[in-house]
């Protein structure tokens, strides 16, 4: 049926018009109640050979939903019906912006799969966070920050601190996001000096905490052995 009828349908839409509907189609079908509990049925396999302890969180499985998809937390209490381990919010931004023109979103028909150049669009911290204090799910959600497409090198520190402050005490790890290609030059902060200034002053942040949060690093997956060896 999907092959036959849906996928066609689809494609004559393009990727980000589809995307923006099945978010649509997942809280419609998940705010009925009886559909709820048959997508859990399906998808939601509880089991402690599953169960994965990392960074001090216990992960109910080890399959989560990378950042990118629900940027702005709007769907994480539907996804977590979906069977997943974890959800990572973002990337998100100090303020709201509208990223990349389109089109940005492409179909790789051949290698049934999807490419993206969208630059951090999102509505900005602020609006995710206030969805998040509507979270109805135990499901580990993680935070992952950025900065302003308009903010310099030089003051991305404090981007970065911003979205971290605001989402605190609504995330339960987060994710630094240093690897974007379609975000001008950020991928300049991998590089040994402004990597170190910016974790340094991440950390000493979360250390002012009674209870700091993990925070991991996203770096680009084409790094030389020498930038791997700075980072």
């Amino acid at each position: 049926m999907y092959s036959a009828i849906i996928r066609p349908l689809f494609f004559k839409l393009s990727p980000e018009k589809i995307h923006h509907l099945a978010f649509l189609g997942m809280k419609i079908l998940n705010n009925t109640p009886i559909v709820k509990q048959l997508i859990r049925k399906v998808f939601v396999v509880e089991s402690p050979k599953l169960e994965r302890e990392l960074f001090g969180l216990k992960f109910s499985n080890p399959v989560g939903l990378a950042a990118g998809f629900d940027k702005d937390a709007k769907l994480f209490n539907e996804l977590a019906d979906y069977g997943f381990g974890f959800v990572e919010i973002g990337t998100l931004t100090p303020k709201g912006q509208s990223g990349n023109a389109q089109p940005r979103l492409f179909r790789l028909t051949e290698d049934t799969a999807l490419i993206n150049r969208m630059g951090f669009n999102n509505q900005g911290v602020d609006a995710a966070v206030e969805r998040l204090k509507n979270r109805k799910t135990k499901i580990i959600i993680g935070g992952n920050l950025g900065k302003n497409k308009a903010t310099s090198n030089e003051d991305a520190d404090n981007d970065y601190l911003i979205v971290f402050n605001k989402l605190f005490d609504y995330v339960d790890y987060f994710v630094v996001n240093v690897s974007c290609p379609n975000m001008g030059n950020l991928t300049e902060l991998q590089e040994k000096e402004p990597l170190k200034r910016l974790l340094s002053k991440v950390m000493a942040e979360n250390a002012k905490r009674s209870s700091t949060k993990p925070v991991l690093l996203k770096i680009a997956p084409d790094l030389s052995e020498i930038e791997l060896d700075d980072v």
